[in-house]
């Protein structure tokens, strides 16, 4: 994934006039500011959500502290809209530190509140960071299970069985505009 240029203007935001998409003063911070912006070395787990041929795109790392089963680190790379890096950023905020249980327990409307809100047709950027936070997680979860059973004794042999079964291992998240772009 190449991140250069990561704001992505979306046409709603150029085209639609009827209905002004206005952020609070938090979510606009968030957007200008992001929080966790990166990539984790070595990341415990990893977690990518939509198509990056075709829109908004984004990579969540982690770090977990293993005896508590705790995030005590969370990343993204986005390219996508003011609302989508606005609301990522603040997942990542609400994740770390979290149990598993707790993080996987963030829903939309939690990243909402605590942005003070959203436009109402940005409410679904929202669910672009906690779907890559949730396969991190499940990424994380997986590996683990694997080594402990022996199927993978490496991060490379890991690597090998999510590169031959990427059905089980990624989200492909598009309206099919990915399909009509291939020659």
């Amino acid at each position: 994934m190449n991140w250069e240029n990561l704001y992505k203007q979306d046409s709603a935001e150029e085209d639609d006039l009827s209905e002004p998409v206005v952020y609070t003063p938090l979510a606009r911070e968030h957007f200008r500011n992001p929080r966790n912006v990166g990539e984790i070395e070595k990341p415990d787990g990893r977690g990518a959500f939509g198509d990056p041929s075709c829109g908004d795109y984004i990579e969540v790392t982690i770090r977990v502290d293993e005896k508590e089963n705790r995030l005590t680190d969370v990343k993204f790379l986005l390219r996508g809209c003011a609302g989508a890096i606005s609301t990522s950023s603040m997942m990542s905020e609400l994740a770390t530190g979290k149990t598993f249980e707790e993080a996987l327990a963030i829903v939309d409307d939690d990243i909402i509140r605590a942005l003070g809100g959203l436009p109402k047709r940005k409410r679904h950027c929202s669910l672009l960071g906690l779907q890559a936070l949730q396969q991190a997680i499940g990424d994380y979860l997986l590996k683990k299970l694997l080594f402990q059973k022996g199927i993978a004794k490496t991060e490379e042999e890991y690597e090998q069985l999510k590169a031959k079964n990427p059905i089980l291992f990624q989200a492909h998240s598009c309206n099919g505009s990915c399909e009509e772009k291939k020659p």
